[in-house]
């Protein structure tokens, strides 16, 4: 039975995935977690650390049907050129992660094509 693609189960998905790497949640649009904050124009789903070097990592998750929204634009731009700017990990970029289903995954690269947004190193692509 194919896995039931929604906003709260590919939350959930990036949520474990970050834990599994060893970084703690500090926010996440999920049930028992504080709600993420406003970064520049949009919050993010999830936000996490790593404990050891202090660097945050933001997380959003998008259906397929999202991809061509102004506002994943707008989070897509933002998001992926935010700079830690306190901590042992000062200046760098946070590490930028876009969950959606696995339809849709090798579709990010071509979003960030049609709006016009670099590709920076600092994303990373997971699909469930």
């Amino acid at each position: 039975m194919p896995r039931k693609q929604d906003h709260p189960s590919l939350i959930k998905g990036l949520i474990d995935h970050f834990v599994s790497s060893g970084l703690h949640i500090q926010y996440a649009n999920y049930a028992g977690f504080d709600k993420p904050f406003i970064i520049t124009r949009h919050a993010p789903d999830v936000i996490a650390v790593n404990p050891q070097n202090q660097l945050g990592y933001i997380g959003k998750v998008k259906l397929c049907n999202e991809l061509g929204e102004q506002s994943t634009k707008e989070q897509f731009t933002d998001f992926s050129k935010i700079l830690m700017k306190s901590g042992k990990s000062q200046g760098s970029k946070l590490p930028f992660f876009i969950c959606v289903p696995q339809e849709c995954h090798s579709k990010i690269r071509q979003t960030y094509h049609d709006f016009n947004i670099a590709w920076r190193e600092n994303i990373q692509v997971l699909g469930f």
